[in-house]
This record gives structure tokens, sequence and C-alpha cells, in this order.
């Protein structure tokens, strides 16, 4: 399936293009409190870290209102960026 790859890169490094914009033009990073935890999560869990920015300066970081599911979304979306690159469905190797 030719559009696997594009699907993989986009999953994981669409992400990461968002948050370096958010970094570049606007104060989303203020949704951190340590210029640690925006690194890391720009590094490991970049979809999670869009998820916890929407919630944050959406509701003020309070997850209530269904925001936890968003956050959890964000996380479930990275595991299934880094679980691509070791399980595919049009593997031939049965």
């Amino acid at each position: 399936m030719p559009g696997c790859c594009l699907v993989s890169m986009l999953l994981f490094f669409g992400a990461r293009l968002v948050l370096a914009g958010a970094w570049l033009f606007s104060d989303w990073y203020d949704a951190f409190d340590a210029r640690l935890p925006a690194l890391l999560g720009w590094l490991f869990l970049p979809w999670t870290s869009l998820a916890w920015m929407y919630a944050h300066f959406t509701r003020g970081g309070d997850l209530g209102g269904g925001f936890l599911i968003v956050v959890l979304c964000g996380v479930l979306l990275d595991v299934g960026a880094f679980g691509l690159s070791r399980w595919s469905p049009w593997d031939d190797d049965e």
C-alpha cells in the first residue's frame, strides 16, 4: 500500500511541525510549567502535548468537560505513531 509511508510520516512529524509553529508564532508554550516538559513533549509525545495545550488554553488547565478524553486521544495517537513502525497489516512475513 503506497500511502502507508505517507500516513506514518504525517503521524510522526505532523504534530512536531505544529508544535514548532506554535512555539514560533504564539504563546502556546505557556501551557507548560517549564521548558523541559515542553521539550520532552516535543520529542516523545507531540500529540499529547498538542492536546494538553488545547485543554489548557480552552479551559485554563481544567481537564473536566471531556478534555481528559482529548488528552487521552493524544496519548493514543502518540502510541499509534510509534507502533506503526513495528507492525503493519500489509506485512507478508507470516
